[in-house]
């Protein structure tokens, strides 16, 4: 049975429909969203959604709902994943595309995007991680996106390793007096990972939302943080990649500033144990010197020989300098 907006809708509620509109947030022929915003006779308001990609599965979609639960649990708003009528989240034949549907409750918030400068929610995001993180989730295999050596569906790499072949292959294009000090940073990236992979598994893990976009966190009206929504992400992780991947701002320098703030905050509602202080500099030089960020100042520098070597030296200075991480740790 092939479907259109209305017979998707009727999966979800037996409500008379008042309106509806429709977002595509699609990437691309193999990652197909839509978004339904619904309104019905009552005046209720929610979401429909549908999805035809390799991480958007019935399974998935059962992960994300146990998140955002466990989430509320803790205190924090976040809008209900519900299935249909029937107690399922249903394939669909919609647009051509074979999707997996489900619904979400209308937000009672605004997200951030909507108060221009505000970012005082930053310090509470990190204590809502590190109190996540406790928890220690193990509901779940499926990683999350932001996941080290595992893959999230679909893709061939982790994405940061994906980021040091991205690194690697500009690095080729690079004048000649630039390749040994770039192949000298991409073997060092390699040395790193290889001593992480060994004890990485052994660290703690939980199950993260795992998208701290703008878009996703939900502020009440005077700007406090109350929740977080879109759990598509979400997935099981390690606490300080997750933590580490989701501080990305300014120079190397405001970056770490950022990242140490971070690890004190936390440290108040998370108990790190004697590995995760040990292995924190392996997982910092491992995921921070050529995180795309990074590779896009580069490729940003053209022919500029200053700027390329102020990107490269910025990169080998984070491989190589001493960080102190137990001081904020403890």
């Amino acid at each position: 049975m092939k479907y259109d907006e209305l017979a998707l809708i009727r999966l979800f509620t037996d409500k008379e429909i008042k309106e509806y509109t429709i977002k595509d947030s699609s990437h691309g022929e193999k990652d197909f969203r839509e978004t339904i915003f619904v309104t019905d006779q009552n005046g209720l308001r929610y979401i429909v959604k549908v999805a035809c990609n390799t991480f958007t599965t019935k399974e998935s979609v059962r992960m994300w709902q146990k998140c955002a639960e466990e989430y509320r649990l803790q205190g924090y708003y976040c809008p209900r994943i519900l299935t249909d009528i029937n107690g399922r989240f249903p394939k669909v034949n919609y647009k051509g595309y074979e999707c997996v549907a489900y619904a979400e409750e209308y937000s009672l918030y605004k997200t951030a995007e909507d108060f221009v400068g505000e970012k005082r929610f930053r310090d509470e995001l990190y204590i809502m991680t590190a109190r996540i993180a406790a928890k220690r989730y193990d509901y779940t295999d499926i990683p999350s996106a932001y996941t080290l050596f595992d893959l999230f569906p679909g893709d061939e790499m982790d994405e940061v390793e994906q980021n040091a072949v991205d690194f690697r292959s500009y690095c080729e294009t690079l004048p000649e007096c630039f390749i040994k000090q770039a192949k000298e940073i991409f073997k060092r990236w390699e040395d790193n990972r290889k001593e992480l992979e060994k004890v990485y598994h052994k660290l703690p893990f939980s199950v993260f939302q795992a998208d701290f976009n703008d878009s996703n966190v939900l502020l009440d009206k005077d700007g406090n943080f109350v929740g977080i929504c879109d759990f598509n992400l979400a997935g099981r992780d390690e606490f300080l990649n997750y933590l580490f991947r989701e501080i990305y701002c300014g120079s190397f320098e405001e970056e770490l500033s950022e990242i140490l703030r971070a690890l004190k905050i936390a440290s108040d509602y998370y108990r790190f144990s004697n590995d995760e202080i040990e292995v924190a500099p392996l997982i910092y030089r491992c995921v921070k010197p050529l995180w795309y960020t990074r590779v896009q100042a580069l490729k940003e520098a053209k022919d500029d020989t200053k700027a390329i070597q102020a990107c490269l030296d910025a990169m080998e200075n984070a491989q190589t300098r001493e960080i102190d991480f137990e001081k904020y740790m403890r």
